[in-house]
């Protein structure tokens, strides 16, 4: 079938993942209380753990964002891959931590796969390789 291209399946990769960074990153904003004990004791001994909650909810919105419009997909998705796997991994062996680490490798994956042709950097090598083959 036409419609079940592989490209596709990149796009809903990085368009979903990016969609589940950007939720947890509003949430973490609107509300940073709820969060607070998910911060490492090492870190709330360092700063403020509510800041930390709003400054990494802030990263995750900032990011996600860029997964999902294609904006620079390679680094927001090498950045959000380590994140999320640092954090399972930090947890512990819990259900928790095996999903974080999944979801951490999958986002990894997308620095891996690249770009895909929906991206805003995609459309510009496109346009740059055109530009460059009428020259």
């Amino acid at each position: 079938m036409k419609f079940l291209k592989q490209e596709y399946g990149h796009v809903l990769l990085r368009i979903s993942l990016g969609i589940v960074f950007l939720w947890f990153g509003i949430s973490q904003l609107y509300a940073p209380a709820n969060w607070i004990g998910f911060v490492p004791e090492f870190m709330a001994s360092l700063y403020s753990a509510q800041v930390l909650v709003i400054l990494n909810g802030s990263l995750e919105v900032f990011l996600g964002l860029m997964m999902i419009s294609g904006v620079y997909v390679r680094v927001a998705s090498l950045i959000l891959g380590i994140h999320l796997t640092m954090i399972g991994v930090s947890m512990g062996y819990t259900a928790t931590a095996v999903r974080d680490i999944g979801l951490g490798l999958a986002t990894l994956a997308i620095m891996f796969i690249g770009p895909d042709r929906f991206c805003y950097h995609a459309k510009n090598v496109e346009e740059a390789a055109k530009e460059q083959s009428h020259e």
